[in-house]
């Protein structure tokens, strides 16, 4: 008989890649979303698989009403909500307590209807000191959206991995840096395109004769190679995977060499892309890191190998978003 795994955020973008991936391996899935109507896509996707998808309503993770029931009868859960944008208004209210509270709430559901398999999305900034010192759960006025995100999932990493160790569930995290990919969920017009998708929709839909966007994070992995990750993590043998972090990379890009490249690649699209300084020199290593991501653990524990590369993964991406695109001229 299949297994259940429930999944949080089920109308989402990495969400949408999870449950993909797990009906691939043969799983039942549950998704929680707040609103069944954003997540009909799956059904229309998956046709194939359309009676091994179940939708349940829960408004509010924060409160955790309707976790409860969501979480009768399922084997395991890959907990992928929690809210990643660059702006906010309260960073308690909009980063904090979705991200905290809200896999606290999923947490206790799963102990108390008896679910071990616990798999949660964190990030690898989770586990990124950027800067020693100061008091470490300090939030400041003006703060900037990304240093308030990177907080919010240290410290709901932190409180997953302290609430799991002491109630005994069998939970470890996955720990990706920017994730990209073809959005599989709906997006109905541009204040859709989720948040890493946007990033790399802005190369192609600006002012033209604009710069390069600021280089955020280089650091990237393709959201298929996440995705694989959630399941597995819920597959393998319990103490292999029991409170560990997995860190999930591709590499590293900059948006100067991905201009560059798609100008070579998708010649068609050189009139929308920015304008890159006239010598390669000026960019050649332009926001490249200075450290690399160690996966072994996941190509070791895991079993994942071959993470895909940032030409493939930008390709895919820009190509799915012109499609998208035409959605919104119709």
């Amino acid at each position: 008989m299949a297994k259940t795994v429930l999944v949080t955020g089920a109308s989402g973008f990495l969400a949408s890649y999870v449950i993909a991936e797990f009906l691939k391996a043969g799983w039942n899935v549950r998704g929680t979303v707040r609103s069944k109507a954003k997540a009909q896509h799956l059904f229309e996707r998956y046709p194939e698989h359309a009676d091994k998808i179940e939708l349940v309503e829960v408004k509010d993770l924060v409160t955790g009403e309707g976790l409860k029931e969501a979480v009768q009868g399922v084997d395991a859960i890959a907990h992928t909500a929690s809210p990643y944008a660059l702006t906010y208004t309260d960073p308690i209210k909009d980063f904090i307590d979705p991200a905290v509270k809200g896999t606290l709430r999923v947490l206790e559901a799963a102990k108390d209807a008896g679910v071990k398999r616990v798999v949660v999305t964190s990030s690898f900034a989770a586990v990124t000191n950027f800067k020693e010192g100061g008091p470490a759960n300090c939030l400041v006025p003006n703060v900037p959206g990304p240093v308030v995100y990177s907080a919010s999932k240290t410290l709901a990493d932190r409180a997953a991995h302290d609430y799991a160790s002491k109630n005994d569930l069998v939970l470890c995290t996955i720990n990706p840096p920017m994730i990209y990919g073809p959005p599989l969920q709906r997006v109905a017009s541009r204040s859709e395109i989720n948040t890493s998708s946007g990033a790399i929709y802005a190369l192609i839909h600006g002012e033209p004769g604009r710069e390069v966007p600021w280089n955020r994070l280089p650091l990237f992995a393709h959201v298929v190679d996440v995705a694989l990750a959630h399941v597995r993590a819920v597959e393998v043998e319990e103490e292999k995977v029991k409170g560990q972090r997995f860190l999930i990379c591709g590499g590293a890009f900059t948006w100067e060499e991905a201009t560059a490249h798609l100008a070579s690649v998708r010649p068609s699209l050189a009139p929308r892309l920015p304008t890159l300084p006239p010598s390669p020199a000026e960019y050649k290593d332009a926001g490249k890191p200075l450290a690399r991501l160690d996966c072994t653990p996941a190509k070791e524990v895991l079993g994942l190998e071959g993470f895909r590369g940032w030409k493939e993964t930008l390709e895919e991406t820009v190509d799915a978003l012109v499609e998208i695109e035409k959605r919104f001229e119709q």
